[in-house]
């Protein structure tokens, strides 16, 4: 038997539509539901066959009794306000921003009779958009719930049951203590690798048509869809601008000790950031 009698996502890019993939592989709802802000994104949702595509996301969410937000963070305060008027009473609303202090502010403009319950699913890509959505894109990830302590256990368990059904591996935290530990894995990462291509396009010696794999990798996140990061940068702007800060402070380090033509110090910083970087493979 299905776990939800409709399942409704609201804002369909990369994660929404790998959403919907997912849950109808599985069966997870009787019905499913969707709706993008973008006409060509809602063709696409369509030519997928898995959902509803509506043009009003009222009308989207209505008969759900899960919702999923997954437009941008800066934009979450308009879509909960769109979407208030089509919720049925106890339906249950979680989301999958990457700044969850931002949305949980901005979900107190949920009615009150429909609990709000963050998460993040750790997925995604440089790639966005509904046509590049995948159902096995949240197998073996992890996914943060961030509920506040304040919540109806049994809404919390709801969203836990979801995306562990989805292949999720879930991690509890509050909202403060995720924003921190994504700025570290994710968001600061991005900002650098922006900052490295933009650094490394300035060099009089760049030559795109010479540009190997090794740049490639460095950069690859660089590529992510800019609307998407500015609003993610900015609403979780401290954490960020620490790790960048961090980020200068390493990068002045290897350059001091590179001018000093000091290889013992060199070959220091190199081993320790080969070392890390060796860290995040899986153990053989």
């Amino acid at each position: 038997m299905a776990q939800f009698k409709r399942i409704a996502v609201v804002g369909a890019g990369l994660i929404g539509g790998s959403i919907l993939l997912a849950a109808a592989r599985r069966g997870l709802a009787g019905s499913l539901s969707c709706w993008s802000r973008s006409e060509s994104s809602r063709a696409t949702l369509r030519a997928m066959d898995v959902a509803e595509v509506f043009d009003n996301a009222a009308d989207c969410v209505k008969g759900a009794d899960l919702i999923i937000v997954t437009t941008p963070v800066d934009t979450a305060e308009q879509t909960f306000l769109a979407i208030s008027p089509g919720l049925s009473a106890g339906a249950i609303v979680t989301d999958a921003g990457s700044v969850k202090a931002a949305i949980l502010l901005a979900a107190r403009r949920l009615p009150v009779a429909n609990p709000f319950v963050g998460s993040h699913p750790m997925a995604g890509g440089e790639k966005a958009g509904a046509s590049h959505a995948s159902a096995q894109l949240f197998e073996n990830r992890v996914c943060f719930i961030t509920p506040t302590g304040q919540d109806d256990p049994k809404s919390v368990g709801v969203v836990r049951q979801f995306w562990e059904a989805l292949g999720s591996i879930i991690t509890e935290t509050d909202a403060a203590s995720h924003d921190e530990i994504v700025a570290a894995i994710s968001h600061v990462p991005h900002a650098a690798a922006s900052a490295l291509m933009l650094a490394v396009m300035d060099q009089p010696g760049f030559r795109l048509a010479a540009a190997g794999q090794g740049l490639r990798d460095a950069t690859r996140i660089a590529a992510g869809e800019e609307n998407l990061w500015v609003g993610i940068l900015l609403a979780n702007a401290r954490h960020t601008v620490t790790g960048l800060k961090a980020v200068e402070q390493r990068a002045a380090e290897l350059r001091q000790v590179i001018e000093a033509q000091d290889a013992p110090a060199l070959r220091r910083l190199l081993a320790e950031a080969r070392i890390a970087r060796q860290s995040l493979e899986p153990s053989a």
